[in-house]
Parts: structure tokens; sequence; C-alpha cells
């Protein structure tokens, strides 16, 4: 079927946007023959002969909707004039129909222009048929023309404020972007706006709290999903209430918006999470992996060196990478890899540690007072490493020979999240060269630059044995 010829004249003054109407009455089945002007004297000049439809700018530089209507009406024409504007308020909407234009539409929604040319080429039929009927009848009442012109008046009066009460609700109606429809007790459809071409069977297939909402009489609100044109199903928020008509019926109000791309947004977003979850485990068991690699490398170097100190450092070493990589362990098998209790991480790698020191371990009792503290990633690895060096240094050196003893670790958070992590023993005390703010060690040194890291302080005392506590702010990060 050949597409409808139609002589359409753009009042306009850009170009592009000329072209996307015609492109858009092309989509609607029509062949438009187009003419764009943008002043008053070649308007005048495309009036002849007349265009089936005028298509006119509310604000153009060089001549608006208005006054073209106010040149057509000068010279009767009966020419349709639909105003295509990028912004219109109601009133001045309102103002414009009420001057004699057939339609108004924003630019934004071009998608409506084919049926609104379609509307107003049946209007102006009507017009013309209505002006001949008009026509006749007058011909043929003459003695009762006082009364139908007074009678016309009042009609016009009435016709003109229900068209105005009447464009403003349709108007609000086509522009809305949720969809609107009106059911009976039945559930017969009375009413639905036009948000899309399949809004009437959409509206048709939200009915699953329709009888609830009657049975009730309270309002609800449901997600549901509806099959739109194409076969693709959109999930639908819909809201239901009850109202009563002129004549007292019950009738089921409903609105509904379409929350497809949000639904999709937030399953995107939920499995985004989930791979950056599963990413940073997969990250802490190959960090943790890889940490014991080395410390194992350096255990195995360590049995190999004949020189004891060197065997020693190693031996220092491959410990410090240990408790690093028991971090990585802990966070990986965590639930959640954000809050790491520090407080079951300090129990187990001061087991270790006994374990790894054999018998010197053996001498020594091990006790503990730890709160459950979650701390993040930033401060879990310097304080693990404070604490290996601390337990170490216990003992290396607390309990020589067969000596005997205690250690205690303890762990609180106070107020403000001031963190106090504690490692007391009872032995012999530390030697010169490794106590003190300047020691010579590198356990120390270490010590003490994790602990500046951390923005905190440690406090050491020997008397009875050697008190070693850190004290440092908790992260806002956990």
């Amino acid at each position: 079927m050949s597409d409808a010829l139609l002589r359409v004249l753009i009042l306009e003054d850009r170009p592009e946007d000329a072209e996307l109407m015609a492109r858009e009455l092309r989509r609607d089945g029509f062949d438009p023959q187009w003419q764009r002007v943008d002043t008053e004297p070649d308007f005048l000049a495309r009036l002849t002969p007349p265009p089936d439809v005028i298509l006119a700018d509310n604000s153009g530089p060089g001549l608006d909707a208005r006054r073209a209507l106010q040149l057509l009406q000068e010279r009767g024409l009966n020419i349709p004039l639909i105003v295509v504007s990028g912004t219109i308020g109601e009133d001045a909407a309102v103002g414009i129909m009420r001057e004699g234009a057939a339609d108004y539409l924003l630019k934004d929604r071009l998608g409506r222009l084919g049926p609104a040319v379609k509307h107003a080429l049946m209007e102006k039929d009507l017009r013309q048929e209505k002006i001949q009927v008009e026509g006749e009848l007058e011909a043929s009442a003459a003695k009762h023309a006082l009364m139908e012109n007074e009678l016309r008046e009042e009609k016009i009066q009435a016709e003109g404020e229900l068209e105005a009460s009447e464009v403003r609700f349709q108007s609000f109606m086509r522009h809305s972007p949720a969809l609107a429809f009106i059911k009976d007790d039945s559930g017969r459809i009375l009413y639905v706006n036009n948000p899309s071409d399949d809004a009437a069977e959409i509206a048709a297939q939200l009915h699953a709290g329709d009888a609830q909402v009657f049975a009730s009489g309270e309002p609800s609100r449901s997600i549901e999903e509806v099959t739109a044109a194409g076969g693709l199903v959109r999930q639908a928020l819909c809201f239901r209430f009850l109202f009563h008509d002129a004549a007292g019926r019950r009738l089921l109000g409903g609105v509904s918006v379409d929350i497809t791309e949000q639904k999709n947004a937030e399953r995107a977003l939920s499995e985004a999470l989930a791979a950056k979850d599963l990413l940073l485990r997969e990250v802490h068991h190959r960090v943790k992996n890889n940490l014991q690699t080395i410390s194992s490398l350096l255990h195995m170097q360590a049995e190999l060196l004949p020189d004891l100190a060197a065997r020693q450092a190693l031996r220092d070493a491959q410990l410090r990478v240990h408790s690093m990589a028991l971090i990585h362990e802990q966070m990986y098998g965590d639930k959640d890899m954000l809050r790491v209790d520090f407080g079951e991480y300090a129990k187990r790698l001061t087991r270790d540690l006994f374990e790894s020191f054999g018998a010197a371990g053996g001498h020594a009792r091990l006790r503990f007072a730890l709160d459950p503290v979650s701390l993040a990633m930033d401060q879990m690895i310097p304080c693990g490493l404070i604490l290996n060096e601390l337990v170490t240094n216990s003992l290396k050196y607390a309990f020589p020979g067969e000596r005997g003893g205690e250690i205690l670790v303890s762990l609180r958070c106070g107020d403000g999240g001031t963190v106090t992590l504690a490692v007391v023993d009872n032995g012999v005390g530390l030697p010169p060269d490794i106590g003190g703010k300047r020691s010579q060690s590198l356990g120390m040194r270490i010590v003490d630059i994790l602990t500046r890291q951390l923005s905190g302080s440690m406090v050491q005392q020997s008397n009875g044995g050697v008190s070693s506590t850190v004290t440092f702010t908790r992260s806002g990060k956990v």
C-alpha cells in the first residue's frame, strides 16, 4: 500500500528540526511534500495552493505560531496548524489551542506527530462538514435565528470551557510517561491513556491485585511482569486505588511505571559486587599462596646455611612473611573481607610462633586476653608484623636455658576506637642491644617504623620481665 500524499508547510528556523518532522511523518505512513519557511512573506507566499497541514514553531524569531494563526484566520483559510515547540507551558498551550491551533506537542515527543496530524485532518473534515450542516440549518431555520444565536453563544462558551479542560487532561495523560487505566469491578477497562501503542494490552495484563483492592478498599503497590509488544517481558511497578464516579459506581484506578531498566541495573550491580568479592578472595588466596611459598623457600635456605647468625636472620624473615600470609589467609576465609577480627589472628599467629620455636616455646606458658577487634587491611599487616616481632623477642630472650615463665598477649579497643596491643612476659628481659628506643636490632626498628605508620605510640618497660604496649586509633575504613 502506497503512503498517503501530504502537503506540509513547516514554519521552523532550524532545518534539522524540520527534517526530523518530515522523517516522523514518513514513519507514520505519510508521503510528505514539505517546504520550510521562517519569515512572514515566505509563509504567505506558500499558502497558495493551500497545504494540508501547517507545523509551526511556537517561538520562531521571524514568525511564530500565534502570528501564523492570525494570518490564516484573516484570510479565512481552514488549514490545521499544529504547534511543535521545544518548551511550552500549559497556560500557553491552552491559550494557543483556544486561538485555533489543532494540537501541540513537544519536539522531544515527535513520536505523536503522525497521530496528531491524522487527528487534525479528521477535525478539519469534521469542521467543514459542520460548517456545511450549520449553513443548511441556518437557511432552513431563519425564523429561529435569534434563539439559535443565543443557544450557540452559550454552547460555544460551554464547549470552550469543556475543550480547555479536556485539552489539559488529555495533554497531561498523553505526555505522562506512566500508564494510567480505569477498570470496573468486572475487570473491564473503561479508560487507558496512550504512553505506548500496546497500552491497553498491558493494562489488561495488570490484574493480579485488582480483586484485593476491590475487597479491602485499601490502595496497593506491587511489582508485576507484563509482556510488551514483540514479546519483551517488562517489570512494572503498579499502584491501585478505589474511587467513585458521578453515578456512585466503585471504580479501580491504576498507575503503572516501567521499572525494567532499574531492576536490570540492580541485578547488574548485585552481580558486579559478587564478582568483585570473588576477585578479592582470589587475590587474597593467591597472595597467601605466594607468601607461603616465599616463607618455605626462606626456611629451606636457612637450613642450608652453616653460619648461625645468617640462619637466624633468614628464620626471622621467614616468620615475618608467615605473619603476613596468615592475614591474607584469614581475609580469604572470612565472610566479610573488610572486617577481619585481629583478636583471632593474634591467637593463631602467637601459637604458630610457639610451635616454630619448639623447645624455647615449650618452657613458656601462653595466655590471651583478646577482645574481638576488627581492623582494615592497612592496619592488619603492620599490627601483625609488630605482634610477630614482640612475641619473637619474648620467645628468644625471656626464658634462657630451662627457665619457664608466661607470655601474655592482650588486645583492647576503648572508646573513640583506641586500640591497645600488649605483649608482656615475666622473663629475664631483653639484652641491652635489643631493648630501648635506640635499639640496633632490625626487629625493634621494624616495630618503631610500623608504629609510626599507624600514627601510634609504643611504651616498653623492663621490670621483672618486658612489657611492650602499642596504642593507635582504629581506621574508619572498617
